[in-house]
């Protein structure tokens, strides 16, 4: 019997060039299982910022994201944290996938945070965002947490590394994710 395929998107909320949250993203994209192929959406960045007024006439970039939302059965997302909070960045692009209200774009969609950040790891910005994707229609795949303390001098910008720590957190995150896609696939009415 053949193991179902998922299709996952991943972007990173870092701008920052030499990111440990893109190259925990571009680690993830490298090593990930045979069932899950995974997309880097790197233009998140140039979705306006979020404003219902657009929504009556999207423009083509936030209907770009839905579609890749939609066409996705999971998001993965390179979760930084400044001020104990996600970036405005990770917020936005989060704010346009709860959109629009009658057919939320991330609803059904399974997410997976993959923070380096700080003393915290991502813990803050993780968790807000939980509790609101979880409220919006999204199944966020918690466990086994990534929240990798001060790892920017062990992992490159590509998302190189020999620490097996990182690939080994990375890859427990993706076969976590693959197995609740799987659960999902095989319940009816799921």
């Amino acid at each position: 019997m053949t193991s179902p395929t998922f299709a996952a998107i991943a972007f990173s909320g870092s701008l920052r060039n030499g990111s440990s949250n893109t190259a925990l993203v571009r680690l993830a994209q490298r090593i990930a299982p045979p069932e899950l192929t995974i997309e880097i959406i790197d233009w998140v960045d140039q979705l306006p910022w979020m404003n219902p007024d657009l929504e009556t006439d999207p423009p083509e970039i936030v209907l770009r994201w839905w579609a890749a939302l939609r066409g996705a059965d999971a998001l993965i997302i390179g979760m930084p944290e400044y001020n104990a909070t996600p970036t405005a960045l990770a917020k936005n692009a989060i704010d346009w996938a709860t959109r629009p209200p009658s057919d939320r774009a991330i609803a059904g969609t399974a997410v997976a945070f993959l923070s380096a950040a700080g003393r915290s790891g991502g813990k803050n910005s993780q968790e807000s965002v939980t509790l609101l994707l979880g409220f919006m229609g999204a199944t966020v795949v918690e466990e086994p947490q990534v929240r990798l303390s001060l790892v920017g001098d062990r992992i490159d910008a590509d998302g190189n590394t020999d620490d097996p720590l990182i690939i080994d957190a990375v890859a427990a995150k993706l076969r976590a994710l693959v197995d609740a896609l799987t659960l999902r696939a095989a319940t009816p009415g799921a």
